[in-house]
């Protein structure tokens, strides 16, 4: 059976937090609020009461280049399989169950950047998963800045025999909602849902560095560049369509309200600093 702790994506998922700090600090600054929150199940309603501990460390920033960052480490772990992954054939019934997830949130000050969206889960229950998501959300960005961060990932995506506007496909039916008039992802990042990690990791390693990297030449070139009224309304828009698709339809925030893990934590993490509706 393979093993539930894998030294090289642990250390990985480690150093990746790391350094998305060190790239945060350099353009925010040093001041950063840090909170871990720490709970265990079973979570109220859960028909078959397993029990579980559930840890959610955020460490944020404010600052003049982001009004708001976050990268945020989660780990849960079950005794056994629920029922529902057992039904889903994605564990079996004596399987331990843990979930190991990175996840980063960055809202640019400025209408012309885009937010930036990362999340890398490693989920294991008797055989090692990974899901990934990395996208930037535009406001009134560029085209062309969004095209050369594309132009990156498809590099990497080739590099391993892939094709990155099929890997992004995802992203657009994912980040999208009815009433919207197209969706948040621009597509010029990955997805992943649930494959192999022995096949995957390696291409999302790369991927993610570079989606920081690009990420972060973006957020360089154009923090100084003037923007418009009209501009901070396409970031506004951009920014209630991730809280709606946050409140309503994010699976992983739905079923942290319903295993009880505290809303402090979901809104630390990942709501935008600010909105106007």
């Amino acid at each position: 059976m393979p093993d539930k702790n894998i030294p090289e994506v642990e250390r990985f998922i480690t150093g990746f937090k790391n350094k998305a700090i060190e790239e945060i600090i350099s353009l925010n600054g040093t001041m950063w609020q840090s909170k871990t929150w720490k709970h265990k199940g079973p979570a109220p309603l859960d028909p078959e009461q397993i029990e579980y501990t559930y840890r959610h460390e955020v460490n944020a920033s404010r600052g003049e280049v982001f009004e708001k960052a976050t990268v945020s480490k989660i780990s849960i772990d079950w005794p056994k399989a629920a029922k529902n992954l057992v039904d889903l054939k994605l564990a079996s019934a004596s399987d331990t169950v843990r979930v190991l997830v990175l996840q980063i949130e960055m809202f640019p000050l400025s209408s012309l950047l885009p937010m930036g969206h990362f999340n890398i889960e490693r989920f294991y229950a008797g055989k090692n998963m990974l899901n990934a998501n990395m996208d930037v959300f535009p406001a009134a960005t560029p085209k062309e800045d969004v095209d050369t961060l594309r132009k990156q990932m498809s590099a990497v995506a080739k590099k391993y025999g892939k094709d990155q506007w099929q890997l992004s496909s995802g992203l657009a039916q994912q980040y999208n909602m009815d009433g919207w008039q197209q969706p948040l992802a621009a597509r010029a990042g990955f997805q992943c849902k649930m494959i192999p990690l022995e096949e995957s990791f390696p291409m999302i390693r790369d991927g993610a560095e570079a989606f920081l990297n690009g990420y972060m030449a973006m957020v360089r070139n154009l923090k100084d560049s003037p923007f418009s009224a009209d501009d901070d309304v396409l970031k506004n828009e951009m920014r209630t369509h991730w809280l709606e698709y946050l409140l309503v339809k994010d699976g992983a925030v739905r079923m942290g309200r319903e295993k009880g893990h505290p809303f402090e934590a979901l809104r630390w993490m990942g709501l935008p600093p600010t909105i106007h509706y």
